[in-house]
């Protein structure tokens, strides 16, 4: 904490209004002088001395708490404190035989005690506010903001009003102001962002720390009424530091009181959200792996141990396929989490494994189920097996057991999945790259991400009566990341998303298959498409380098209301045929990983379309408008439209076809310069 040059000022100035004041006080009580004019130019220069301490102490605490607990913690010290204070002025002055209504010093003794009280009070209000900012302000909404200085203004105007003490509408003006900051502590409900991340131990705490801050503060507003002691003392020195003090207090009184009971609402949401934590770490942990890690051991160590920690298994291990000793034996464990190959070695999963070799996720529920595979008295009530497949090769399987029956449901068992693709990706890579390391490795690596490339499109996009879709997507000779992709939400909408990894070569690949992770594991949770956007930048931002980052375009459908919504991370703009017009859909937005959440946020915006009969939306990466022909010529972006629209009367496949056909004819041979990637969306209704 640093004193400055304006600060000292600030202070000088409050304190000589303060000298001023007592003064006057002195002079009042004295001979009993009755001047409201003089005791209105008094309690003027109060609220000039009270914003002098609020800027001071504004500057003072301008470093902002992150951690909602700490802040909590400080508030209850200081709301002791507070109530404390009041609480001893009021048994001091009820032991002097002091009226309820007032309180009128007798002598320069308690005039000073009485202008301490008041700074005192005055202080504890100024310093309980910016603490309360700082914990609205995280992780904060666009308006949050807004609210605050609302309320700060109501309450500075209620005190305002409070200097003409003999007037019936400032009285009126005084209570509206005061009903109105009410209003305004209730709307703060919508700002408790900070609650929905603790965990669930922080949020009992915090229920407990807001539960003392509503007695507490609650105490100090019952006690400084009018008709109060210490109310009345503040009364007697300044209205309006009584009104703001009695704002203040009542603001802190409601929004802890709400704080709880949001608070006891979320608790049970606390699981989902320390899951939904637990995976992003562990998809972070992985990606660490894949993009650093080329010992097999390790990556496969990591791998069950990561699923371990995300689904809560009692047992993980892994297979490899081709690490049997042959002639049909028992294949042998590569990797266990809180299990062990002796073990294992007692049961047969042969029936099981050749389920799973055809490429399918197996779950296995029930003795039932378990002896239907010759495992016979498995102990585990549940068991998901995986394959791992890498380039189009399956390369062993992924088994998770659980000790509660149907533990894994649909969720489960797609997030596993996402691993699962993740991890063999890495698993075959460390397997390559100990074989490869006499051979050339630049020309091995382009193959490896060429091939992992391929591996993570989509097998097909969703179609349904009202729409229908196709892609293409190849690859260029120097690899690099085109990523597309989509996912069935759970109200029945569709995401699909277009990306592109900056750089080339492995690393990209790599990065994309990191990406994948991301949008599946994301796109099932987020509330909005920008909330979408906001937890993958997150997600992206802790793990790539900062020489990497990717652009990505984001699409929401919702089949029923014919409604989309587009976000956009610096990609390619979306195009639009409607009406026989081309339109191209850019709302703002930066590269994922290129700038931390709270910048991020301030230049991402959502777009929404309500599409027609026969509209058609197209997205696409740079490496089509790229495209060269044996002259240098780029395609480009207008020829790209023009061909949009010509072919915009077909279907989604007629219209992948012509683009297909019309990037041949125009390159003749030459080598793709990026990596190209078209999703076309056709509206049938």
């Amino acid at each position: 904490m640093r004193i400055s040059l304006r600060n000292s000022l600030y202070i000088t100035l409050a304190g000589g209004i303060a000298v001023l004041i007592l003064v006057y006080d002195w002079i009042r009580v004295a001979v009993n002088l009755d001047a409201p004019f003089l005791t209105g130019v008094a309690d003027l220069l109060s609220i000039v001395m009270f914003l002098l301490i609020y800027q001071t102490f504004r500057r003072l605490l301008n470093k902002r708490v992150h951690a909602p607990l700490e802040n909590l913690r400080k508030l209850v010290g200081y709301g002791f404190f507070s109530a404390a204070l009041i609480s001893i002025v009021g048994i001091v002055l009820e032991k002097q035989g002091s009226n309820s209504g007032g309180y009128l010093p007798k002598n320069a003794w308690q005039l000073l005690a009485v202008t301490a009280f008041s700074f005192g009070v005055a202080t504890f209000a100024v310093v309980l506010l910016k603490l309360t900012s700082d914990l609205i302000h995280i992780k904060p909404d666009k308006k949050v903001s807004t609210r605050f200085n609302l309320f700060v203004g109501f309450a500075l105007a209620a005190a305002a009003f409070s200097v003409f003490r003999n007037s019936s509408l400032m009285d009126t003006l005084r209570t509206i102001a005061f009903v109105v900051t009410i209003v305004i502590a209730v709307f703060h409900i919508v700002s408790m962002n900070w609650i929905v991340y603790l965990s669930r131990k922080e949020k009992y705490k915090s229920l407990v720390h807001s539960l003392f801050l509503f007695i507490l503060f609650g105490y100090s507003f019952a006690s400084i009424g009018p008709a109060d002691l210490a109310g009345g003392t503040l009364q007697f020195y300044s209205g309006p530091l009584a009104e703001f003090a009695k704002v203040t207090f009542v603001f802190l009184t409601v929004y802890f009181s709400l704080a709880f009971v949001v608070t006891l609402f979320h608790i049970p949401t606390s699981s989902v959200f320390e899951k939904k934590k637990r995976e992003l770490d562990s998809y972070q942990n992985l990606s660490k792996v894949i993009t650093n890690v080329m010992d097999t051991n390790e990556v496969l160590n990591n791998t069950v141990s990561v699923v371990g920690t995300v689904t809560q298994a009692n047992k993980v291990w892994i297979e490899l396929n081709g690490s049997d000793g042959g002639d049909g034996q028992q294949q042998p464990i590569s990797a266990t989490h809180k299990t062990s190959q002796y073990e294992l070695s007692a049961f047969d999963f042969g029936k099981l494994r050749d389920a799973v070799s055809h490429r399918k996720n197996v779950v296995i529920h029930g003795t039932n189920e378990f002896a239907a595979f010759g495992i016979g008295e498995f102990p585990a009530k549940s068991l998901l097996a995986v394959p791992l497949t890498a380039h189009d090769e399956f390369i062993g399987i992924l088994y998770a057991s659980h000790d509660m029956p149907y533990a894994f449901d649909e969720e489960e068992i797609s997030t596993v999945s996402a691993f699962a693709d993740t991890a063999a990706v890495a698993i075959q890579n460390s397997l390559l790259f100990t074989k490869s390391i006499e051979s050339e490795r630049l020309q091995h690596e382009l193959r490896i991400a060429h091939e992992m490339q391929l591996r993570l499109l989509p097998e097909s996009l969703p179609s349904s009566e009202k729409f229908e879709t196709d892609f293409l997507s190849f690859p260029a000779l120097e690899v690099g990341g085109d990523y597309i992709d989509y996912s069935r939400i759970a109200d029945g909408s569709y995401a699909f998303v277009v990306g592109d990894v900056s750089g080339k070569g492995t690393s990209a690949a790599f990065y994309m298959a990191y990406m994948k992770g991301v949008f599946q594991s994301l796109s099932a949770s987020a509330r909005s498409p920008l909330g979408f956007m906001m937890e993958a930048n997150d997600a992206i931002g802790s793990t790539f380098q900062r020489n990497f980052f990717i652009t990505l375009i984001y699409v929401l459908l919702n089949e029923k209301t014919n409604e989309l919504s587009v976000v956009r991370a610096g990609h390619t703009p979306g195009v639009l045929i409607t009406d026989g017009r081309c339109r191209l859909i850019r709302p703002a937005g930066t590269g994922l990983g290129l700038e931390p959440s709270i910048e991020f946020g301030k230049h991402i915006e959502e777009e929404k379309i309500c599409l027609k009969h026969g509209d058609t939306l197209v997205l696409y990466t740079d490496g089509v408008t790229d495209q060269r022909n044996p002259q240098g010529e780029d395609f480009g972006e207008t020829r790209f439209y023009n061909l949009l629209m010509e072919l915009s009367g077909g279907s989604a496949t007629e219209i992948k076809g012509g683009i297909i056909r019309t990037l041949a004819q125009f390159s003749q041979g030459t080598d793709a310069v990026d990596d190209t990637t078209v999703l076309i969306l056709k509206w049938r209704q």
